[in-house]
């Protein structure tokens, strides 16, 4: 009689520890969803932050180049696709914010690797404007946590400016 209390006691204890478990599971995530959180389980995953530029060719602005966005993601089995934009009278241009849902890996410890990448194609000549290697998900990171505005200028030899390459400077 005193063998199956006793199992019946650990059964408890083992149902009592899988809830105390599971509550502390859920604590976390809803913890995620409070304002105050600098980091949460369901913020989205930055890819590449912003970009605001200007494309120039012998310092005046460039009219009509294409400028294209890539994103190399280590933790994506799926491409994702190309961002575009056409530069104004003024050369300017803008890209969005690229975001992933983070899915499990907010709570899976890793370290991100991202390529991000522009391309300018003006008249039938393909220039690297931005190139850079993004190690967290956070926005603005790429330039330390200020925004990213670039002066492109198709007549500069592409360089490294910090951990940047190509005919861009951060401005």
């Amino acid at each position: 009689m005193s063998f199956s209390k006793s199992n019946l006691r650990r059964r408890q204890q083992a149902r009592r520890t899988t809830l105390v478990g599971a509550l502390g599971l859920l604590v976390f995530l809803l913890s995620g969803l409070s304002e105050g959180c600098a980091m949460s389980a369901f913020d989205r995953l930055v890819l590449f932050s912003e970009v605001h530029g200007t494309v120039l060719k012998e310092g005046k602005p460039v009219e009509g180049a294409r400028l294209t966005q890539t994103v190399v993601w280590s933790d994506n089995k799926n491409e994702i696709p190309a961002q575009h934009a056409v530069t104004d009278g003024q050369g300017s241009f803008s890209f969005p914010t690229i975001e992933h849902k983070p899915g499990i890996l907010r709570m899976v410890p890793h370290q991100p690797v991202i390529l991000e990448k522009i391309m300018i194609d003006y008249q039938g000549v393909e220039y690297t404007a931005w190139r850079h290697t993004k190690d967290t998900y956070d926005a603005n990171s790429e330039m330390n946590g200020k925004p990213i505005n670039l002066v492109c200028e198709l007549t500069r030899e592409p360089d490294f400016e910090g951990t940047h390459y190509g005919i861009c400077k951060a401005i």
